[in-house]
């Protein structure tokens, strides 16, 4: 009886060692998830303002604004022209060195 008693202590006390080391491991744990998702919020954060400073920045009347001052002007009819032999866009010109093709 007096061994299995002192088995019996002995495994409580092993039991509250091991039961308060999980419990510590589980707390650093939860600090480290809470710190990532504290990160996680501000990754989110930080999207979602550069998402709003882009369609700000890409805003048509906003480029145009920007482009006539630059001196450009919507595209007019004679612009298009090549369109009879669409494959004829004078990259192939430019890549071996020769002026392409006045249009």
């Amino acid at each position: 009886m007096r061994r299995s008693g002192f088995s019996a202590v002995a495994l409580a006390i092993g039991a509250a060692f091991a039961l308060y080391s999980v419990k510590h491991d589980t707390r650093l744990v939860e600090v480290r998830v809470q710190g990532q998702e504290r990160r996680l919020e501000k990754i989110q954060s930080d999207i979602a303002v550069l998402q709003a400073e882009r369609a700000w920045l890409a805003r048509p009347e906003r480029i145009d604004h920007m482009a006539r001052g630059m001196g450009l002007r919507p595209i007019s009819e004679a612009q298009y022209s090549g369109i009879e032999n669409p494959n004829d866009d004078g990259i192939a010109e430019l890549l071996r060195g020769a002026d392409p093709a006045p249009r």
